[in-house]
This record gives C-alpha cells, sequence and structure tokens, in this order.
C-alpha cells in the first residue's frame, strides 16, 4: 500500500461505544474538509457527530503534499478565460481568506504542526509555457497581488521563467487535524470504522444507512472526497479525476519555498522538516480515464526524481484529485430539493485551502450565517457553454475507458499472478498471491459498473472511472463505493 511521509503522524481516536442515532447535523468523512466543518460547529447547540469509514484523517488528507497557497499553477488566468475576471478575482479572495483563517488557527490554538511561511512558484521548464506565466502574471498584478519574476528557482531544478508570491506556507496536515480533534472531541462525538451506506429522506430528514446502524439526522454533511452517491449532485458527470505520484526522502537542509512547473506534465517541490529535513515531490499526473499502468507512472517519476536529486526514494505514494469541469470546487447544497444534504469535493488538487474554506462555509450554511463565498462554489451553479464543452470531453474519456475495461482486461503490463476467468457468465479478476493462494473477486466496480484494473504498486483492484479501490479480496479501501466486492454479486 501507498507508504505517505504523513501517516506516521496518524493516531488512533477515541470511539464511542454506542453511535448517536437522532442527532442534528451528520458529518460524513474524517478528513480535513470533516474535521474542519465539525471544528466550525463546536460551539452551536447542535447535537453533531461524524462518522469515518476508517481512521481520522487516513484518507485523502493523509496524501497530500501539505500547502496552503493561493498560488495555484494558472488557476487564475484558466478562471478568467472558462468564467470572467470577477469569478477569478472571488476565488483568489477565497484561498487568501483560507489561508489566513488556518494561520489565525494554528496562532490562536497554539497547533503545533510545521507550520512554516515561505515563498510560492510556478515555473516552467519548456520555452513554449512562457506565456501562461506571463498571463498569470498579469492577471495576479491587476487584482493586486505583488507577484514578481525570475528566471530561477532557490535550488538547482529545470526552469527557464517563473513567477514568485510571497505569504504563503506549507504543513503538516495530519498534526493540524489531530489537534482539531483534541479541541472538538468533548463537544462533537466522533466515529472511526463506520462507513455510511446509504442516504434516503423521511419526514423531512435525512436516515443514513452504515455499518453500525441507521442515523437519523436533519443534516448530512458529505465530505469524502468524492461523494458515494451518484444522485442528487450529478458529481460524476460534473468532475473528472487526476491521479499523481509522490516521492519523499531526506535531505540535509530544508529550503523556505514551494512551487509547482506549468504545462502538460507538472512537477510540485516542496519541503518538510520535523526531526529530519525532507524533500516531497509530485509529478506524473494524469487523468484516471486516459491511463491505467499506475506502476509505470511511479516509476517514471522515481527515475526522474532519483537524477534530478541524486537519492533514492523513502517514502512513495499516489493521491486521486477530483477535478471539475469549471475548475471551481463544489461545495454547499446538492440540489434544491435537497438543501440539507450538503457535500465539499472537486478541489482540483488544491485541497488543504479548499478543505479549510469548505469547513467555514458548510458551517455558515447550517447556522444560516451570510459568507460572500456559497454562490460562487454553490453546486447548483449555472451551466455555461465552456463547462459543457469540458462536460463532453470528460464524459468521452470516461465513456472510453469503460468500454475498454470491458474490452481489454489483460493488460499488456500484468504479470501471471493477475488473470481474467469467466464463470458462469460472470467475469472475475483473479489476484495469485506469493503463497500461490487465488483472491477471487467480480470484475466489477458497485459505484456505476466500471471494470476494474490492477495496481501492482499498492496491491489493490482500482476503478478507473471514478477512483474506488479495493482490497485484493474484494474489500473497499476508498470510495466513492461504499460497498466491498463479493464473489457471487
Amino acid at each position: 500500500m501507498s507508504n505517505s511521509i504523513w501517516k506516521k503522524y496518524i493516531t488512533k481516536q477515541i470511539q464511542d461505544k454506542k453511535i448517536n442515532d437522532n442527532i442534528d447535523v451528520l458529518i460524513i468523512g474524517g478528513g480535513l474538509s470533516g474535521i474542519s466543518t465539525a471544528f466550525e460547529l463546536k460551539d452551536s447547540n447542535l447535537n453533531v457527530c461524524l462518522i469515518e469509514s476508517n481512521e481520522i484523517s487516513t484518507g485523502t488528507t493523509s496524501l497530500t503534499t501539505g500547502k496552503i497557497t493561493y498560488l495555484q499553477d494558472t488557476i487564475y488566468s484558466d478562471l478568467e478565460s472558462l468564467h470572467d475576471f470577477d469569478i477569478s478575482k472571488k476565488y483568489l479572495k477565497s484561498q487568501i481568506y483560507a489561508s489566513k483563517l488556518v494561520k489565525n488557527y494554528i496562532e490562536k490554538y497554539k497547533i503545533d504542526c510545521d507550520y512554516i511561511e515561505n515563498d510560492s512558484y510556478i515555473f516552467s521548464y519548456k520555452h513554449e509555457d512562457k506565456i501562461k506565466i506571463d498571463k498569470e502574471y498579469n492577471i495576479l498584478k491587476k487584482m493586486g497581488i505583488n507577484a514578481k519574476i525570475t528566471n530561477k528557482l532557490p535550488i538547482k531544478f529545470p526552469c527557464n521563467y517563473a513567477l514568485k508570491v510571497e505569504d504563503t506556507a506549507v504543513f503538516n496536515p495530519i498534526k493540524y487535524i489531530n489537534t482539531l480533534v483534541n479541541i472538538i472531541k468533548d463537544k462533537i462525538k466522533i466515529y472511526e470504522h463506520v462507513r455510511a451506506l446509504t442516504i434516503t429522506k423521511e419526514n423531512g430528514n435525512y436516515i443514513v444507512d452504515t455499518t453500525s446502524g441507521k442515523i437519523k439526522t436533519k443534516y448530512v454533511v458529505v465530505c469524502t472526497h468524492y461523494p458515494f452517491f451518484i444522485i442528487p449532485g450529478l458529481i460524476p458527470f460534473k468532475t473528472h479525476i487526476e491521479k499523481s505520484h509522490v516521492i519523499a526522502s531526506k535531505v540535509d537542509k530544508i529550503e523556505k519555498f514551494n512551487a509547482i512547473s506549468i504545462g502538460k506534465q507538472t512537477y510540485s517541490i516542496r519541503y518538510y522538516k520535523d526531526n529530519d529535513s525532507y524533500i516531497i515531490f509530485a509529478g506524473e499526473s494524469y487523468k484516471m480515464s486516459n491511463h491505467v499502468n499506475y506502476q509505470q507512472r511511479q516509476e517514471e517519476l522515481k527515475i526522474k526524481f532519483e537524477k534530478l536529486f541524486n537519492k533514492k526514494p523513502e517514502y512513495e505514494w499516489s493521491i486521486h484529485d477530483i477535478t471539475s469541469n469549471d475548475l471551481l470546487p463544489i461545495i454547499g447544497s446538492a440540489s434544491n430539493s435537497d438543501s440539507n444534504l450538503l457535500l465539499a469535493t472537486a478541489f482540483n488538487k488544491w485541497g488543504m485551502t479548499n478543505s479549510i474554506l469548505s469547513g467555514k462555509i458548510l458551517s455558515d450554511i447550517i447556522l444560516k450565517k451570510d459568507n460572500e463565498f456559497i454562490d460562487l462554489f454553490n453546486p447548483k451553479r449555472e451551466i455555461t457553454i465552456k463547462r459543457t464543452i469540458n462536460f463532453l470531453v470528460d464524459s468521452f474519456n470516461i465513456s472510453k475507458i469503460y468500454i475498454s475495461t470491458k474490452i481489454n482486461k489483460n493488460r499488456s503490463f500484468y504479470n501471471s499472478n493477475v488473470k481474467f476467468e469467466n464463470i458462469d457468465g460472470k467475469n472475475y479478476g483473479v489476484y495469485i498471491d506469493e503463497n500461490n493462494k487465488k483472491h477471487i473477486v467480480r470484475n466489477l466496480c458497485p459505484h456505476m459498473k466500471c471494470s476494474l484494473v490492477f495496481n501492482y504498486m499498492d496491491k489493490t483492484w482500482d476503478c478507473p472511472c471514478h477512483g474506488s479501490r479495493f482490497d485484493i479480496d474484494g474489500n473497499v479501501i476508498k470510495g466513492p463505493s461504499s460497498f466491498d466486492i463479493k464473489k457471487n454479486d
């Protein structure tokens, strides 16, 4: 399985013996967005509980690079092109707000999370990408940001042009969450190893069926990275999934900057220090629907890392990022008829600022407070022509991989220990472990019935359509699927 540098900081939380079955607010998901929402509701008079299918912060938050920055690739020129200048400027304002919010909480509650303020860079290593940086520079200057142009990074790294801003930071997201949990655990019930299965409506309330029984609640807040339901919200039709690979290794000292390259293939750099100093290097990003040989892409990143830094990886992992087809996160009420069913997803690779922002937006909706960013991220926002075009492209890619996995199951990169069998007219995936034991599962994701591919890096069955992951015996590791694969499904 993925060996993230952050996982050693995860601590098992206190679990209540009996789950509350009648509450005001149920938060589903114990990552940064779910815990942030619970934190914002801690002083309300509402009866709030949070459930997590595994352990707190073991999901996507434990796989991030931990940047708190408003400089996010070429997002501002991209948003201006897709929407308009005002939308782009408002998104910038939201990211600066979230960055200040986390800093204020760290100072107020004296949170020890290795928070370090540093500079952020976007940079190009190909001459043709220079014009994109100039465009981003011009729009940031127009928005009042003191951006600067340079031709190099603080370290020796391929770069011919770069944009730099100040007032950004990096931190340890797990240490941050651990402190928030300690602050709220006497006010909000937290349950680990409780998975939400289905949501139904009954007399103005929601009934959430879980692996520990049914919960009746007025509000449901879904912070599971990717919602486990299709309707309402229709998230599979508004987003696509990108996969990136990450490497970390010890270095002699940290550098006080973080950076991401622009262009077709991006690379991300940041440093981290606890008892030792580390560099965290990410890249080889791609739409999951366009590439299924995950191990190959990890190996390509490893080769580049060793060549650039002359070091062997000490940690290796991968991460899924949900990207909306209009480049704005999806935060708020799922639909007009389900205004008390809230969700937060599609953070477009910038999960730290947008998770913290989600906690504030979602709690303000519940508490009926004004929040200037509610409309910007509203899941029910207008469908534009450009967004429709992106939707059609994403739908084509999903349809292509859906059909491809039905027709071509035996990939060229599979070894003899992975094969497919037809039993009684149904397709099964077979993994033969090192003890020559067969592990047989239905080759079908319970979420939207896509066929699965085998991930040699993590020894999992993965859905290339929407990112669900299952172990070699078909047990769900990560959604959107809420259900295990059964051999006889």
